[in-house]
């Protein structure tokens, strides 16, 4: 009789699940392929799995409440591209990172405009929003790159506290205040009540239009501190940089336990799902597998999850 009790707990438990399959991951990383054994392999791992936390952390918020946010890469790409712009031409690293993240910000306002006083569906309002800023972005710049060299955001993604990334440090922190907000505020608890059912959240009271503000400004939000680590991290932007952020932090929210249709999972899953794919990817390019190749992987690992997350939905 204790089995299906136990079981049962088990597959409730998806952010253990997330980090158990981390932990046999890096094992079978270590003994499969060189140069995971090494603690510099570690501090890497982390300092590039930060860039894609940070953008999965703000989509996270989104998806509890039966959202999704496919603007991120956009966003990623506009935050780095606006700050190397300013910054060189004159106008300074503070007040280029300042444009940036109040443009990013914008851009959640306007997805969350869009979805609930528009009541166009997120998945249309994103991707259109995404679509304009590609656009713009490549009017602005001409489709050239641009580059900055900022020390502030040099420091914030190559440095290091007590041999520790500071990126890690910042993604860290960026968890903490998210963790806070989803799973210890009032605001995620209306989060988690969207996510169940908007007719009921509305029903009850629930505050759907500055819920949805909150959420989507703050996915944006962290989307464009990943392009501003980005752009210290390389010193160069380019217009498709965001792009492996857009899937990747959807799958990192998704291997993390988090429903994609809302309402279920944990912000410390998507901590997991992000460690997970950064994995992977190395590993698999430690393969010398092809790029195509990765994607199969990755895109065949996400529509099983799916699957079975949807069962369990319905049951």
């Amino acid at each position: 009789m204790s089995s299906p009790v136990s079981a049962a707990a088990l597959r409730g438990s998806r952010t253990a699940w997330a980090f158990g399959v981390l932990a046999v991951t890096w094992i079978a990383a270590i003994l499969f392929a060189d140069g995971f054994d090494s603690l510099s392999s570690f501090r890497y791992l982390v300092q590039t799995a930060s860039f894609l936390g940070i953008v999965a952390v703000g989509q996270t918020l989104v998806v509890m409440m039966s959202g999704i946010d496919l603007s991120v890469s956009g966003v990623v790409a506009l935050s780095a591209v606006v700050c190397a712009k300013v910054a060189s031409g004159g106008g300074g690293g503070a007040t280029g990172i300042t444009v940036a993240l109040a443009l990013s910000a914008l851009v959640g306002v306007v997805n969350a405009a869009g979805v609930i006083w528009l009541r166009v569906p997120p998945m249309v309002m994103t991707l259109a929003t995404g679509t304009v800023l590609s656009g713009a972005l490549l009017v602005y710049t001409d489709g050239s790159p641009s580059s900055a060299e900022l020390r502030l955001l040099d420091s914030l993604a190559n440095g290091r506290l007590l041999g520790v990334p500071w990126a890690f440090v910042l993604w860290l922190a960026v968890t903490a205040v998210a963790f806070w907000l989803l799973h210890l505020s009032r605001t995620g608890r209306y989060a988690f009540a969207l996510g169940a059912g908007e007719d009921a959240a509305r029903a009850s009271g629930v505050p759907l239009a500055s819920t949805a503000l909150i959420a989507y400004t703050a996915c944006a939000l962290l989307a464009g501190v990943a392009g501003l680590v980005l752009l210290g991290f390389t010193g160069t932007s380019s217009l498709t940089m965001g792009n492996p952020y857009q899937l990747l932090s959807i799958a990192s929210v998704v291997l993390g336990g988090t429903s994609i249709l809302g309402g279920r999972g944990h912000l410390l899953g998507t901590v997991g799902g992000a460690l997970l794919l950064t994995l992977l990817t190395a590993l698999l390019t430690s393969w010398n597998l092809s790029e195509g190749v990765r994607q199969v992987v990755l895109g065949v690992l996400i529509i099983g999850l799916l699957l079975v997350y949807a069962r369990e939905r319905r049951t």
